[in-house]
């Protein structure tokens, strides 16, 4: 029986170490690379609201949308505050090509 916690509680570590690696360890889109690169998960997480939405939140909200891409790209442009309440105020991505700023939307829409 202790051998059988033993077992469990190293395959549950394993488990959250395995979690921990970088987002780009986990996603082969070249879009979640650039996503660290540019420290895009200080203030979105794949998984859960940070300082920004989460990804799959973004994507759920403009699902269906025809116009997502162009506009998300061009709010990456511009920033802007109140397109998720006052509380959200993303700050200007102006270092992003518009070749990145694509294939990032692209990325988050994925979610």
């Amino acid at each position: 029986m202790k051998l059988l916690r033993v077992v469990v509680c190293v395959l549950g570590t394993v488990a959250m170490v395995a979690d921990l690696r970088p987002v780009a360890a986990r996603d082969p889109d070249p879009a979640a690379s650039l996503a660290e690169r540019w420290s895009w998960l200080r203030c979105h997480d794949p998984a859960r609201p940070r300082l920004g939405p989460a990804f799959p939140s973004i994507a759920e909200r403009y699902r269906g949308d025809p116009e997502a891409q162009s506009r998300l790209s061009h709010w990456l442009e511009t920033a802007g505050r109140g397109h998720w309440g006052d509380d959200y105020e993303m700050s200007q991505q102006s270092h992003l090509d518009a070749s990145e700023a694509q294939a990032l939307v692209r990325w988050v829409l994925g979610h």
